[in-house]
Parts: C-alpha cells; structure tokens; sequence
C-alpha cells in the first residue's frame, strides 16, 4: 500500500529532475539490495556511515535525496516511493497502469484492443500494461485499471452465479 508519505517523497523525487536512467540504476540497486537497504534503515547505523555508502554506491546526483531519506527515517517506503515515482513519470506522459490477468495469454491484436480501449476511456495517450498468468481464472481474463476491475474470466462469472444463487 502506497501512503501519503510516500507519494509526497515521490512528488519530491520528480521535481528534482533528476534522469529516469539515474532513478531506474538506484531503484535496481536498492531493490535487489535487501541487506543495503538494512543498512540503510538501521538506527544503530551512524548517518556519517550510511552517507559514506551512498556516495560510493549511487550517483552523485541522487545521492542527497538518498541521505534525507536516512535522516528522516523513510527508507523503509523505498519501494512504495519508487511506486508512486513510477506512476507520477507515467501520469506525464499521459499514460495509465493496467494489470491483466489471464490464463491464455492474448495475441498481439487482442492486446492491442485493449490498449485502445483503456486509452479511450480513460482519455490517455497509452496504457503500460502488466501481463500475470493466472490459471485459477480457468478461462477468460480481468483487466485492473486504477481501482476498477473489468472481470470477464469464468472464475469471476461462477462467482457472480453463486451470489446470484443464494440471493434466492
């Protein structure tokens, strides 16, 4: 779950235009890092030695925006800021997230007409799609765009029958 803090620090991060390579090379780093990320949330750790880490890990440029996420205790969020980071950068190129999930995985066609669709709807100039192979669906997909879920799988139609059933 991405909280306001998170958010906020992402607003911060985007504003400091900084390059999406330098943010994708640190977001990497500390993603696959789980014991640099320890480090760096350790409260036992002085900050002299955490800033020390992050002048030799990182590029200069982000490196400050690193160092006030350690003073100010908030590097645990990392991965819900890079989240929210991601959605602010794709919010700028007026494009939207969508998730799909499916058990046959659609062709080119297929997913191309949904891209349209979700770009019509919600009036963007594209779609970053996730593709998810899921097999408990049993058949047909469901597309999560924001908080709306578009299910047409046959998993989600047995259970909408089953409501149905005991509303009787």
């Amino acid at each position: 779950m991405i909280t306001w803090q998170a958010i906020n620090y992402a607003k911060v991060l985007f504003s400091l235009g900084i390059a999406e390579d330098t943010i994708e090379k640190a977001k990497d780093i500390l993603l696959s890092n789980r014991e640099l990320r320890n480090a760096l949330e350790n409260p036992t750790i002085k900050m002299k030695e955490k800033e020390a880490v992050i002048n030799k890990v990182f590029d200069k440029e982000i490196c400050s925006y690193l160092k006030i996420l350690c003073k100010n205790h908030s590097t645990s969020m990392i991965g819900s800021i890079f989240e929210a980071y991601d959605t602010i950068v794709l919010n700028s190129k007026n494009v939207i997230k969508a998730r799909l999930s499916f058990v046959t995985r659609p062709d080119d066609a297929e997913l191309e007409q949904i891209k349209v669709m979700v770009c019509n709807k919600y009036k963007k100039a594209g779609v970053c799609i996730e593709l998810i192979e899921d097999n408990s669906l049993i058949g047909g997909f469901v597309l999560t765009v924001g908080d709306t879920e578009y299910d047409k799988s046959i998993k989600g139609t047995l259970l909408e029958m089953q409501k149905a059933l005991a509303r009787r």
